[in-house]
C-alpha cells in the first residue's frame, strides 16, 4: 500500500476531471479519457465526472470547494472499474471519500488486479477515526471541505491490469499512475511484425 502520490514509480500521469462538466454515465456506461486511454465503467450505478456540486459527505465534510471529481450518485454500494485498455500499470494513487452518518461505519473497498490474476485490496471505513486520530464527531472535521485520504496500491509480484473502487457515496479525484505499457509479449510480437516488415523490404530490394 502506498499513501502518496511521489511513491508512484515511473513516469507518472494523473487524472483530475477538471476536463468535464457534470457529464453523467449511468450503469453498464463507460467514459475514456488520455493517452494512452483509461476507461471508467460504471457496473451498476450512476456516476458523474467532472462533479462541480458542492457534495456533502456527513461527518466526513463535504467536498466540491474549487475542484471537480468523480462522484457515485446511486444510493447503496456500487461499483466502478478503471481500465488501462490491454496496457498495464505499476502503481496508482487518488484522493477518497465517502458519505458517512455519525454512528455508521460506511466501507470503501478499492482492489487492484494484476495481470498475473493476482489483486490486493484496501478499506476506507471511519475517515475520522484514520487519520491522526481525530474524534467521530470532530467539529473541525465536519466543517471541513475536500477533506480526503490520499491511498493505492502497488503489487508485489505483477503489474496492474484494472482497478474497483466500491462503496456507497463515494467521492474521488488526483487519480495519480504510472503511464501504462504495453505487456512484454505485446513488445516481442511487435518487434517480430518488425522483422518480417524487414525482411520483405530487403526481398523486394534484392528483386530490384
Amino acid at each position: 500500500m502506498i499513501t502518496n502520490p511521489a511513491q508512484v514509480p515511473g513516469t507518472q500521469q494523473m487524472i483530475d476531471f477538471n476536463g468535464e462538466d457534470g457529464l453523467s454515465i449511468g450503469a453498464g456506461s463507460s467514459w475514456t479519457t488520455g493517452t494512452p486511454a483509461v476507461t471508467f465503467s460504471s457496473l451498476d450505478g450512476d456516476v458523474t465526472v467532472g462533479q462541480r456540486w458542492a457534495t456533502d459527505l456527513g461527518i466526513n465534510g463535504s467536498w466540491g470547494a474549487g475542484k471537480s471529481f468523480l462522484s457515485f450518485d446511486t444510493i447503496g454500494d456500487m461499483t466502478v472499474r478503471i481500465d488501462f485498455g490491454n496496457l498495464r500499470t505499476r502503481a496508482f494513487t487518488a484522493d477518497f471519500s465517502l458519505y458517512q452518518e455519525s454512528g455508521t461505519r460506511s466501507l470503501l473497498t478499492v482492489t487492484a488486479y494484476g495481470v498475473d490474476g493476482s489483486s490486493s485490496s484496501f478499506t476506507l471505513g471511519s475517515f475520522s477515526t484514520s487519520l491522526d486520530g481525530v474524534a467521530l464527531d470532530d467539529s473541525a472535521l465536519i466543517d471541513s471541505t475536500n477533506y480526503a485520504i490520499t491511498q493505492g496500491l502497488r503489487l508485489a509480484h505483477a503489474d496492474i491490469a484494472y482497478i474497483t473502487i466500491k462503496g456507497d457515496g463515494v467521492v474521488t479525484d488526483n487519480l495519480t499512475f504510472t503511464t501504462p505499457v504495453p505487456e512484454p509479449q505485446t513488445y516481442a510480437l511487435m518487434l517480430a511484425g518488425l522483422g518480417v516488415v524487414a525482411f520483405a523490404a530487403r526481398r523486394r530490394l534484392h528483386k530490384a
